[in-house]
């Protein structure tokens, strides 16, 4: 079974503007043999793996698979290319998942690669990688909601009737208690999101890395890097999504709103932008 990094490593680099010839078998065979990861990916992320098992997309794979059969003529590979393509547009076309799309786009990306089109190529990898980063950022949305479960009317209603006839002295005590259930539960809520974003973020790393060997400048191919911050208690209490957008500037996510970092220190709050 491939790897993610034996994938960027099958990639053709880019020098001086030309593209070096790995060969197309190894690229072709990487990026079949990464198979396993890609369910395993779509397993951490509760996502029907299946799907990518059947129907068009398990076409184009077959004709990918095709291709690389050693009795193969070079047009006899291209055309099987093609029809891979073909097949895996047919998938994109049906597919509403932001995490399917973007390994659907991930092998769209490589057939136009492998049929001489890196300009294509790099197109369909930067929609892969958006894909990806679409979805890393819906689980931590998703769990910063759910993190925040004390937004409940006839929760705070309840509070408010303790509160007026509760003493002081108890009402302290109380909050203490009340603060530690509430560190637990957000700490299960985003240790949760935290196991389901970390694979995702390792992926949209290996995009990453090859879009830089297709000879897309760095800076305009931001990495992203998933953090997390504990409490007092070492309850899980923040994660964060934290985009470098350059050498000095990044922009951190923190599932409700977007703040913008500087090397300096100073921080500007903006708002989302999904």
């Amino acid at each position: 079974m491939a790897t993610w990094n034996d994938l960027i490593l099958a990639t053709p680099r880019q020098v001086n503007g030309r593209h070096q010839e790995e060969g197309p078998v190894a690229l072709q065979e990487a990026l079949l043999g990464t198979e396993g990861e890609q369910l395993v990916l779509l397993g951490h992320l509760h996502r029907e793996p299946h799907l990518l098992r059947e129907g068009a997309f398990h076409a184009g794979r077959a004709h990918l698979e095709a291709s690389t059969r050693p009795s193969c003529t070079r047009d006899e590979r291209l055309e099987q290319i093609r029809a891979a393509g073909h097949r895996f547009t047919e998938a994109l076309g049906a597919e509403r998942d932001t995490a399917r799309v973007s390994l659907i786009s991930l092998h769209l990306g490589l057939c136009r690669l492998l049929l001489g089109s890196p300009k294509d190529a790099r197109e369909w990898l930067g929609m892969a990688n958006q894909s990806a980063v679409e979805t890393l950022k819906d689980i931590l949305t998703e769990a910063t909601g759910e993190q925040g479960f004390t937004r409940n009317r006839l929760l705070g209603g309840m509070l408010n009737f303790v509160m007026f006839f509760t003493s002081s002295a108890t009402l302290g005590a109380g909050y203490l208690v009340w603060d530690r259930v509430m560190s637990k539960r957000s700490d299960k809520v985003l240790r949760r999101a935290l196991a389901r974003m970390e694979p995702l973020a390792g992926y949209i790393d290996a995009v990453r890395e090859m879009r830089l060997r297709l000879g897309e400048p760095a800076s305009s191919v931001p990495r992203y890097v998933v953090t997390h911050t504990v409490d007092d208690s070492q309850c899980l209490s923040r994660i964060t999504i934290r985009t470098l957008v350059g050498e000095g500037e990044a922009v951190d996510f923190n599932g409700r709103e977007t703040r913008r970092v500087s090397r300096t220190g100073s921080e500007r709050t903006t708002p989302l932008i999904r």
